[in-house]
């Protein structure tokens, strides 16, 4: 789902990033390709995954927090990632294979977009760190690999899976399963 829209949370209508070196994905190409070919094939596009064990990219931010002793966001921390539990990503794969649509993109997006101040405030209750709000000059010393990713403004919309597929996701958001989160086992990152 990564900047896939800018300004406006993506939708379903909107065309995938082309594959490149620099972003690999070619899941959505490949369907297309055997769609063509008559096979049916779709594609599910996951924002960030979570449950109290892992958070996807927001287990990164918190090793990080862990690592550098402060949970630290970019600016306000008003960009926002999109959210969905594992248990209700796992109910929509289950609805997308029984009424499949040739070609369909589907969007497992629970919580359109949470704040990342939030996300951050959150790990900082969580591991008892101070929160920081950190410069963009600064975010590439403090996050290494990971400043690509911190101040993007990943938002998602599930309007349209919803009304195609009848998909209602009932799970926790992210933020109630940060508070919950298993913070003094090792963050999984993989």
């Amino acid at each position: 789902m990564a900047t896939l829209s800018q300004g406006r949370p993506a939708t379903e209508e909107d065309n995938p990033r082309p594959p490149s070196p620099a972003y690999p994905r070619a899941s959505e190409a490949a369907a297309e390709v055997l769609v063509k070919r008559g096979v049916r094939a779709a594609t599910v596009r996951l924002p960030q995954v979570h449950n109290t064990l892992k958070q996807g990219l927001v287990s990164y931010a918190i090793a990080m927090a862990r690592e550098k002793n402060v949970s630290a966001y970019v600016g306000e921390g008003l960009n926002r990632w999109a959210a969905v539990h594992v248990l209700d990503a796992a109910r929509l794969y289950r609805l997308a294979l029984e009424k499949l649509e040739p070609g369909a993109r589907y969007h497992a997006v629970a919580e359109e977009g949470v704040a990342m101040r939030d996300i951050a405030e959150c790990i900082g209750r969580g591991l008892n760190v101070p929160v920081v709000s950190l410069s963009v000059d600064a975010t590439a010393k403090h996050f290494g690999w990971f400043d690509r990713f911190i101040s993007y403004d990943l938002t998602g919309s599930s309007v349209q899976t919803q009304q195609r597929l009848g998909w209602r996701p009932t799970g926790p958001g992210l933020i109630a399963d940060l508070d919950r989160a298993e913070y003094l086992t090792a963050v999984q990152t993989a």
